[in-house]
């Protein structure tokens, strides 16, 4: 995000939660951007993968969009109010134009979260690199008053029954290690835990530090042979 961004978007959280939540907000992002946030990263291997049906506990209807011209005003202005609106319009614009989908999840007539996948790329400097038929799963939001119910597990689940049906290789997602309560949504999930590592930016390149435990992962990874085993990985 440009510097005008950052400012738009601190006093639109402070319109919503107050100076003093924006603080500690603000406080809190800059302490895991000092310390360099790690992430845990997982895959799906849908060869493997054996679909299953929606959560039962959650009626709800999914759709997807393959551009902005799909999405209904309503939902447009619903997900852009729910973040800072001049960078979620640039980030919609951006996502749809490289062929991103976004995938809806609608239950009691509004709109309770969404999510967004791309196909053989990420939006962003990755980790590794993805295959052709890879999907990236990334971006996921759930509206306060929809929370607690399971609605992202089901998305998810949705999502992966679809992708296999079409025929994709494996799906990657990723969490923060501070974010615990998605953590856990993931791992009710048939997710398999790939690794740890951190994504730091310098001079535009991206540089990864993976833990010690994913060292030869991360070779495998740098000569372009990853190759996932069901429970195990494999380093070409």
């Amino acid at each position: 995000m440009t510097i005008p961004e950052y400012i738009g978007r601190f006093f639109h959280y402070a319109k919503h939660h107050g100076l003093w939540g924006t603080i500690k907000r603000a406080l809190l992002g800059l302490r895991r951007m000092l310390t360099g946030t790690r992430y845990v990263l997982f895959y799906c291997d849908l060869a493997r993968f054996e679909a299953a049906p929606l959560d039962e506990t959650v009626q709800g209807r999914v759709q997807r969009m393959f551009s902005g011209d799909e999405l209904d005003p309503k939902y447009i202005g619903r997900i852009m109010n729910a973040r800072y609106p001049a960078v979620v319009s640039r980030q919609i614009a951006e996502r749809f134009a490289q062929g991103a989908s976004l995938w809806l999840f609608e239950l009691e007539d509004k709109l309770a979260a969404y999510g967004w996948s791309l196909i053989g790329n990420t939006m962003e400097p990755h980790f590794f690199p993805l295959g052709s038929n890879d999907v990236h799963l990334f971006d996921f939001f759930v509206f306060p008053e929809f929370r607690g119910r399971r609605i992202n597990p089901s998305l998810v689940k949705h999502i992966l029954n679809s992708l296999a049906l079409e025929g994709k290789a494996r799906v990657f997602i990723e969490a923060a290690e501070w974010n615990t309560e998605q953590l856990q949504s993931l791992k009710r999930m048939p997710f398999q835990e790939l690794g740890h590592a951190r994504k730091h930016s310098l001079f535009g390149n991206t540089i990864v530090v993976w833990s010690e435990d994913n060292r030869r992962f991360a070779k495998g990874c740098r000569r372009g042979g990853l190759n996932l085993n069901h429970n195990r990985l494999k380093h070409g």
